[in-house]
């Protein structure tokens, strides 16, 4: 079984692939820049006995290359979650998603873990028409949709570059919408579970393709619009559908999915440089 070391563990996607990492017989190192409760888990669930364990607990700064180097040894994997998860002043952003994830991708290849899985966005290329062709087939470059956006399009453009220069296999995840439960008429199309974030996180860990590989980080929703080919190449096969809660969400929001991938993040009204009440740290 690998070691897998999670930075922004203590968030919300953190906090929920840990238990189901930990029941598939991986063992975690847990890295975020607040302290990481170990007994956290989805639905008050802990992982079987002869499960996984966590090995360490490291409380740093993104941008502390030398803490993070101690953290990855021995590492198998490195998935960085860590981030601000909403829009904020550009000199935030730029401090913690874009020098935190050089920081990070640094530390990965100064460790000698060759494997690495960024969490990037739906809101790096938030501008884009939901029935836009080169969403449906294929990925589509960046079109973000505020700084927010471009902090996840440059952590992209790194994965790129050290994923070439290094011969690292890099996977930039443009994750969706990560909730339980889908909770609104764009998330039947978004919605990404908990466990197909952990078949994402197992297919990086597990690949033959190396280099670079861009995905969609979504779950295999009945109306999702994005393609799904990207992931499958990398062996990533979603298995759940927000479907199963259409009904109750069209009785409660007979509203249609937004036009824009970026959903209300692409709305004029919605102001560069300001939180609009996002998960925060993830």
């Amino acid at each position: 079984m690998a070691l897998i070391a999670v930075t922004g563990a203590a968030g919300r996607i953190g906090t929920a692939i840990r238990p189901l990492l930990l029941a598939a017989g991986h063992s975690l190192v847990l890295c975020d820049v607040v302290a990481v409760d170990e007994g956290v888990a989805v639905g008050g669930s802990t992982a079987p006995p002869g499960a996984g364990r966590v090995e360490g607990v490291v409380t740093a700064d993104l941008r502390d290359i030398d803490a993070h180097v101690a953290a990855f040894e021995r590492a198998d994997l490195v998935v960085h979650l860590g981030g601000l998860a909403d829009e904020r002043p550009w000199p935030d952003l730029l401090a913690v998603n874009i020098d935190g994830t050089q920081a990070v991708c640094e530390a990965t290849r100064l460790a000698g873990v060759d494997r690495l899985l960024l969490a990037s966005s739906v809101h790096a290329v938030g501008y884009l028409p939901v029935d836009a062709p080169e969403v449906r087939e294929g990925m589509p470059l960046p079109a973000p949709d505020t700084f927010y956006g471009v902090s996840k399009a440059a952590m992209e453009a790194l994965g790129g570059l050290y994923a070439g220069r290094f011969a690292m296999t890099v996977v930039s995840a443009r994750i969706m919408t990560f909730t339980d439960g889908p909770e609104g008429p764009r998330s039947l199309q978004s919605w990404l579970s908990a466990a197909d974030m952990t078949r994402l996180v197992l297919a990086t860990l597990t690949t033959q393709a190396g280099g670079h590989h861009v995905v969609w980080g979504v779950s295999r929703n009945t109306r999702r619009r994005v393609d799904l080919t990207p992931g499958l190449a990398i062996g990533f096969d979603p298995q759940d559908d927000a479907e199963i809660h259409a009904d109750a969400i069209e009785r409660r929001d007979p509203a249609g999915a937004p036009r824009l991938l970026g959903g209300a993040f692409a709305d004029d009204d919605y102001r560069l440089g300001e939180p609009h009440g996002g998960t925060g740290l993830r």
